[in-house]
């Protein structure tokens, strides 16, 4: 039985930022002092050595406080056509010194890494089913709450943003749910949403929390969602418990507690809305 609070920062898109985002969210992140740092993918603009770089010093800062990360489409060179057929997460490998899917396991609280992009897209993501199954069914009989972290959202708020879904996310939701996920957490559309699996996937037997960040640090934002992120607090004591707050960035740089979602889990249906 233990507590685990995650800060979920995505689409940092390293190459965007503006003067005093960066210094705003160490600040905020100092003063939460989480106990992991998440990166959900489009961490660089354009995938180059320079963005990488940087991400890698910013990531620096917060040590030592552990990071995992997962690739974004940004993460793949766009121009460079030889590097993203041939060697397309060089720069993410390099910098990161990671597999491109990594778990984190506190306790019984454990974290999946998935990689939903791919070389031959541009855009949208999917995710390798077999692969998949097979990354969960290894963890299943050790967490007692099991976060799935890829770049692609499952679901979101805005007709637009349809498009942007990861393709094959009824495969996955279902298999998701057979595998006793409570959570999954993505960004890509910038826009912070977080829900109930039951809206969108009725078939899913049981309930899973879904969580989309928004971008922390670009200057490449949606109307009425600032610089933003997740600060996700996991409880497995007695019944579990699991909330997320979204912290949205000020005029004056700092990052402030915008809403927060509370769930706790019953023994039947999954996850519940408190």
């Amino acid at each position: 039985m233990s507590q685990l609070r995650i800060a979920q920062l995505s689409d940092s898109h390293f190459g965007t930022i503006l003067p005093g985002v960066k210094e705003g969210l160490l600040e905020t992140l100092k003063e939460l002092n989480p106990d992991l740092i998440l990166l959900t993918g489009d961490i660089t603009q354009r995938a180059t050595a320079a963005q990488f770089k940087e991400a890698h010093a910013f990531v620096d800062f917060l040590k030592p406080i552990p990071t995992i990360c997962v690739p974004g489409n940004h993460d793949i060179p766009l121009l460079n056509i030889f590097v993203r057929l041939f060697d397309p997460y060089r720069g993410f490998k390099k910098f990161f010194k990671y597999r491109t899917e990594k778990d984190y396991v506190h306790e019984d609280i454990v974290i999946t890494g998935l990689n939903s992009t791919s070389r031959w897209r541009h855009v949208q993501g999917s995710l390798n089913l077999a692969r998949t199954e097979k990354r969960l069914h290894e963890k299943i009989n050790r967490a007692k709450v099991h976060i799935v972290a890829f770049h692609h959202p499952v679901d979101c708020s805005k007709p637009q943003d349809e498009k942007n879904l990861l393709k094959n996310r009824n495969e996955v939701m279902n298999l998701l749910s057979q595998n006793e996920v409570d959570l999954v957490v993505g960004g890509h559309i910038h826009d912070p949403f977080t829900t109930l699996s039951a809206g969108r996937y009725p078939e899913a037997k049981r309930q899973i929390i879904i969580s989309v960040a928004g971008t922390c640090l670009s200057w490449r934002t949606r109307k009425k969602a600032p610089n933003s992120f997740n600060l996700i607090e996991v409880d497995t004591n007695d019944t579990p418990k699991l909330s997320v707050t979204r912290f949205d960035q000020q005029a004056d740089k700092k990052f402030v507690k915008k809403s927060t979602h509370s769930f706790t889990r019953s023994p039947v249906n999954g996850w519940e809305a408190l």
